[in-house]
């Protein structure tokens, strides 16, 4: 269960540190929104733990305070639903590009498409889409591409796709549910089924569902954070989804001063609180110890 802190209208000050969950429109860019968010409520240092194109839509995580030291334990999987159209190429894998090329699209049948869905589940490779924050000699490809440089081949990832399956379609639209490791590019997925098919693709519209542990049915719209209405997630029920331990006075002396603490603790990650609930940590079990990863105490 996650707590919230509960903010009605323009309240002068909010928890000063946390998570607050926000449902992002198509044709906003993240950081556009992420600035919104800090204008709106006068946050110093703030971010987001993963950027979504300006034409999806859905989950975004704004972290704040000391919660922006938890982006790397939120999001390992998130769930998409994908709109995908065949028979169109673009340059940028997504609506917003050029189109390079067109093609006629069959008349598959609701097995035809079924079957490569198959041969994109679990680990593969992924060639990266040309319009990509991936970086290359110190400048991304997204600059490179803008600048008209020619790229002669872009790199291959290994990524994870947990579950893959189609929804509906309606030619030259078929919608997919994915739910996939972070990293993983829906635009890369959209255009290499379309590949597999031999009529090429494009994802023409992306909604995130989920970035474990959160979910979209718990966002609020910018518009409601700008009138105030909305909730925050404190720091200390940030990370749900991840086992907690409860350290005594000496413990948590040790822990914040990076010393091993005695104990048994299961090899993992935990989530290390004081004995007033304070998440003071993040630790990693060894067995007979936990051992400091990160610490937020006076940080």
């Amino acid at each position: 269960m996650i707590l919230r802190h509960q903010i009605t209208g323009f309240q002068r000050s909010i928890p000063s540190d946390g998570v607050i969950l926000v449902n992002k429109a198509p044709g906003i860019r993240t950081t556009a929104l992420l600035n919104r968010v800090k204008k709106t409520l006068r946050l110093k240092k703030a971010g987001h733990a993963g950027t979504l194109d300006p034409f999806a839509e859905g989950l975004v995580i704004i972290l704040y305070g000391k919660a922006t030291k938890l982006m790397e334990y939120i999001g390992d999987f998130k769930e998409y639903i994908c709109t995908i159209k065949l028979g169109v190429i673009t340059d940028t894998d997504d609506p917003d590009g050029k189109v390079i090329k067109e093609s006629p699209v069959p008349d598959f049948s609701e097995s035809e498409l079924m079957e490569p869905l198959s041969q994109f589940k679990g680990r593969i490779k992924q060639r990266v889409p040309l319009y990509s924050a991936v970086k290359k000699n110190g400048e991304r490809f997204y600059e490179k591409a803008r600048k008209g440089k020619e790229i002669k081949e872009l790199p291959v990832k290994k990524v994870y796709i947990k579950e893959l399956e189609m929804l509906d379609y309606s030619l030259p639209f078929f919608r997919v549910r994915c739910v996939a490791e972070r990293g993983t590019y829906m635009r890369s997925l959209a255009r290499d089924i379309g590949e597999l098919l031999g009529c090429g693709a494009h994802l023409s519209k992306l909604t995130r569902l989920k970035v474990e542990p959160y979910d979209i049915t718990d966002a609020w719209e910018l518009s409601d954070i700008e009138k105030g209405k909305f909730e925050v997630i404190n720091l200390r029920d940030a990370l749900p989804h991840i086992s907690a331990i409860t350290l005594g006075e000496e413990g948590v002396w040790e822990f914040i001063h990076g010393g091993k603490v005695r104990g048994f603790y299961p090899e993992g990650l935990y989530q290390v609180k004081d004995h007033l609930g304070n998440l003071i940590g993040i630790g990693k079990g060894e067995t007979y110890a936990v051992q400091p990863v990160r610490v937020f105490y006076n940080s």
